[in-house]
């Protein structure tokens, strides 16, 4: 198994990530770019784990703002970053990877693992090196302060390598550490079984309002009315027959409930309120903030762009896309993820799964 890990990225995720790792008998490099992300971290020596998982006091072996310092020596490299960040990550892994090393974009978002991988041609870079993505993080958690509290864990997430043939042995690689990975088919299946593309811009969308006038509520528990739950599984049959499409048997947010957090209702406004996971995740005090800045250009512009190429409408996404650009004044399906930015434009469905 596996020794060396470094985990790029200091947020929830990220400090989650690098705690557990530590825990598991791990030598653990944290990095993030920005010094005063890592301040408390540093303070402490470390990260103190709290919730449903492992717990205790993980002293970090490593804590920088350099990539090539973070990755050098390590066998697999976590990517925890938010998705607009990936470009920027993937651009300086480019110049600093060596033969043998792993990198899991966790999540990919929509086309993480094949944005990387653009990037890396695009600069040149010859390193034999792994790259797949998982669809979601492992945990529901937050951290501040370098405490971080895990409040649910997925006993069941996928993950698929770019190309396909390397999913098994990444899979095999990390499953003294988590052993709940399964292999999707590829990278596809894996960027749109993405659910928060459909579980956080639109609640933030048809709530702007209450946003606005700064009212506290729940992101899941309040802001997610029945009819609001309704139109987000309108939303999320367009995204499940995008896969379908390229002959992926893509999870529906419904089943991804049942699997993930094992309850089950009628509507989706309650099944939402039934996962405890999500109990006390606060609905944003801004409007741009990464339920709308991130999962829209680096979820809903892609899978958009995916269904125009496989003849897929998706109107009920397009709306969400042009209607939150202008929300917060950006124009998403400019700064979004585009076939061209992806490296598979003008693919067709058999040439792209094949690419895959």
């Amino acid at each position: 198994m596996k020794q060396n890990f470094a985990v790029l990225g200091a947020g929830n995720g990220g400090q989650v990530i690098s705690a557990y790792l530590k825990l598991c008998g791990k030598h653990v490099t944290l990095y993030d770019r920005f010094p005063q992300v890592l301040a408390p971290i540093r303070a402490r020596g470390g990260i103190q784990l709290e919730g449903v998982s492992k717990t205790g006091f993980a002293k970090l072996d490593q804590i920088c703002e350099d990539v090539a310092q973070a990755v050098d020596g390590a066998e697999i490299i976590f990517v925890v970053l938010p998705a607009f960040a990936h470009a920027y990550v993937a651009q300086e892994l480019a110049g600093c990877l060596v033969d043998g090393q792993t990198v899991v974009v966790c999540p990919g978002a929509t086309g993480g693992a094949l944005e990387f991988r653009a990037i890396w041609d695009r600069a040149g870079c010859r390193s034999k090196v792994r790259l797949c993505e998982t669809n979601s993080l492992f945990y529901a958690a937050r951290a501040q302060d370098a405490v971080a509290t895990i409040s649910g864990v997925k006993d069941e997430l996928s993950l698929a390598a770019l190309p396909a043939q390397d999913t098994q042995a990444i899979i095999d690689d990390l499953s003294d550490v988590y052993p709940q990975l399964i292999p999707a088919a590829n990278v596809l299946e894996t960027s749109l079984n993405n659910m928060n593309t459909v579980v956080h811009p639109l609640p933030v969308l048809l709530n702007a309002g209450s946003i606005e006038r700064g009212e506290k509520f729940r992101h899941y528990f309040d802001g997610i009315t029945p009819a609001v739950g309704e139109v987000v599984e309108q939303m999320d049959r367009e995204r499940v027959a995008v896969g379908r499409a390229y002959g992926l048997d893509i999870l529906s947010l419904r089943d991804a409930y049942i699997h993930y957090y094992h309850v089950q209702a009628e509507k989706m406004s309650d099944l939402c309120h039934m996962s405890q996971a999500h109990a006390d995740i606060m609905a944003p005090g801004v409007l741009d903030s990464r339920l709308i800045v991130e999962d829209v250009p680096m979820g809903l512009v892609p899978i958009s762009a995916l269904g125009r190429a496989a003849g897929v409408l998706t109107p009920i996404i397009d709306s969400v896309i042009t209607l939150t650009g202008a929300l917060v004044g950006q124009d998403f399906w400019k700064s979004g993820r585009t076939m061209e930015s992806l490296g598979i434009a003008g693919l067709d469905r058999e040439q792209l799964v094949a690419r895959l």
